[in-house]
């Protein structure tokens, strides 16, 4: 392993899952958000809110990798960088059906 590789451990991984939930709790938030604008708008609610989530993991997880890279005084480099956020999509990735289904369930109320 060189100065620019970084393997996600498994306790990154479960904070990545746990980051995930807590940006599918949000969910219902969300949805009033987009329910209170939709009137003005020309989008699929659902649509809306799905980007909003992934937005939201995708910001935070980041967020998250990043401190750990400085916490752990690691260079990173392009390649490294596409490493992780493949392994961030995954762990999103890995949970579309249930985030659909949760913003589904939020949108009927």
């Amino acid at each position: 392993m060189n100065q620019y590789d970084m393997q996600l451990t498994s306790e990154d991984q479960k904070e990545l899952e746990t980051i995930l939930d807590i940006v599918i709790h949000q969910i219902p938030s969300y949805t009033n958000m987009v329910n209170a604008s939709i009137i003005s708008w020309d989008v699929n609610a659902d649509a809306c809110v799905f980007g909003m989530v992934y937005h939201s993991f995708i910001a935070k997880s980041t967020e998250y990798l990043k401190n750990k890279l400085i916490d752990i005084e690691q260079e990173t480099n392009v390649e490294s960088v596409f490493e992780i956020m493949n392994s961030v999509s995954d762990v999103f990735n890995s949970r579309v059906a249930e985030i659909k289904q949760k913003i589904v369930a939020s949108s009927l109320g």
